[in-house]
């Protein structure tokens, strides 16, 4: 090995161990101490719900009284059926926003297509749209309706098919902004 390369290779390794292996580097570092914190999480439920249990019901065309939804009961273009439920709000926690949904509702069927879903949300008579409950609505009742409607617009083709509305959810989904 030449004389320079040896040289080149001592004074690196003399200034590894001065740096780390020896420890004489020194330098200037400070604390401060951070207290912790204990947390809760909040809550967002639906409870006291009627939804499973109500009835769809045939809205009161041709002068007629609305009238509760059999199986076997036909409808006709313009029919609508509603199911209308109510369930309470559980909301706790700071800075808690949530949108209302109908989730995995499916239409299936032949006549699927000429059926429209349709959903909406109050409380205390106000209209509510996605985003809108809050902490402030803890304890609130929330009205859901629920409708299908057989398409006024539907040709002779739709006549004695049949269409299914699947099982579905009315869901509360925190956003936080």
């Amino acid at each position: 090995m030449k004389k320079s390369t040896k040289g080149a290779l001592a004074a690196a390794a003399a200034a590894v161990l001065l740096l780390g292996g020896a420890g004489t580097l020194a330098y200037w570092n400070a604390t401060a101490t951070v207290d912790g914190v204990d947390v809760t999480a909040g809550e967002l439920k639906i409870i006291n719900d009627t939804c499973a249990t109500a009835d769809w019901v045939f809205d009161g065309g041709e002068d007629e009284a609305d009238k509760v939804y059999a199986t076997g009961d036909l409808i006709v273009p313009g029919d609508v059926l509603t199911k209308e439920c109510t369930f309470e709000v559980q909301a706790t926690g700071e800075h808690l926003r949530a949108g209302l949904s109908v989730t995995n509702p499916a239409l299936s069927g032949a006549l699927a297509p000429a059926l429209t879903l349709d959903d909406s949300f109050q409380i205390d008579g106000v209209d509510v749209t996605d985003g809108e409950i809050t902490e402030d609505n803890d304890g609130d009742v929330v009205n859901a309706s629920i409708s299908i409607t057989f398409n006024t617009a539907s040709d002779n083709t739709t006549q004695a098919l049949s269409g299914s509305l699947s099982d579905f959810s009315v869901t509360l989904t925190q956003a936080h902004n």
